[in-house]
């Protein structure tokens, strides 16, 4: 049997319209995904979605595109912000097992990882460049209870809380800014975050102290690949502190 996961989804673009498939097939999957954006032809040769969708909103769009049953899910047409914790959509937060965030631009991604803190929510963040990938999952409850600062994206990834556009992916210290992104980008991408949801959401978590080797951020640059583990995030905030 499938485990199951409630999850709310900010972003229905590139990395989301490969993810929600692979999502669907790990779990007994239900989905509310957010996303205001209209479905536009240019967008078809990196986003998995059919070209008579064209006009509609991506969100509508991925619920028809797999099938998803009016208990199974539900598609909400607008862009995230923090207000929406103040309307009827706060209920959906509140349920939800985990927010996976994939949007292409900083102020979407801080407003949800503060969205993860007021909700105490684990949230899995899913970003990409040109020809990179990246994702990387936070729990505001772990991070408390293991008390390591680094854990927080946006003390690792600065650029999140004060960058207005772009991504948290850096090479060298340096943000890259390149656009648009590639289809298999894209599919890193959501392989990254899909991995991270199944560690964390699928599997049997270890206690405390077996903890310290599992994966917390995947990354792909232009010359590696790279898993960054508890662990790697203890030493940074030694580091740091």
């Amino acid at each position: 049997m499938k485990p199951k996961l409630n999850a709310v989804i900010i972003g229905a673009g590139g990395v989301t319209s490969y993810m929600l498939p692979a999502l669907r097939n790990s779990f007994d999957l239900h989905a509310t995904i957010v996303d205001g954006d209209v479905l536009e032809k240019n967008n078809l040769d990196r986003q998995l979605f059919r070209n008579n969708m064209v006009g509609q909103h991506k969100c509508v769009a991925l619920m028809k595109q797999y099938n998803f049953r009016k208990s199974e899910g539900q598609a909400i047409r607008s862009y995230f912000d923090l207000g929406m914790l103040d309307t009827e959509y706060k209920y959906w937060f509140s349920q939800a097992d985990v927010i996976i965030c994939a949007v292409d631009n900083h102020p979407a991604r801080k407003a949800a990882i503060d969205a993860a803190k007021m909700m105490n929510t684990p949230i899995v963040v899913c970003a990409n460049e040109y020809h990179t990938s990246q994702a990387f999952y936070y729990d505001p409850h772990l991070a408390n209870q293991l008390e390591l600062s680094m854990f927080d994206p946006v003390i690792r990834f600065p650029e999140i809380g004060t960058d207005q556009s772009g991504s948290p992916m850096s090479c060298q210290g340096l943000a890259l800014e390149s656009e648009p992104q590639l289809a298999i980008a894209n599919q890193v991408a959501a392989s990254f975050g899909n991995y991270l949801v199944w560690l964390w959401f699928g599997m049997k978590r270890p206690d405390h102290s077996d903890m310290k080797y599992m994966p917390i951020e995947f990354q792909s640059t232009f010359s590696k690949m790279q898993t960054i583990t508890i662990n790697d995030i203890k030493q940074l905030s030694k580091k740091a502190s």
